[in-house]
């Protein structure tokens, strides 16, 4: 099961899950994925432990997390 998260100066709010196996639920996720990577958002992949860069609007789904971020100023 993957999650589609939004990280926020809040907290991380989970936007989405998906299982490989269940076409529709891929297909949001993938569908909010490609709005908000449109919106400026980047992304990055995890595994639980290790992070990694998402180049361009295709959606990783066999990541078990995409965390998408936008630049939120500060220090």
């Amino acid at each position: 099961m993957g999650e589609l998260v939004r990280r926020t100066a809040d907290g991380d709010e989970v936007l989405a899950t998906w299982s490989r196996d269940d076409a529709a639920s891929v297909a949001e996720a993938e569908s909010l994925y490609r709005d908000l990577i449109g919106q400026d958002f980047r992304a990055v992949r995890s595994d639980g432990t290790f992070f990694a860069p998402v180049e361009g609007d295709v959606f990783p789904v066999d990541a078990a997390q995409v965390v998408l971020s936008t630049g939120m100023g500060g220090g």
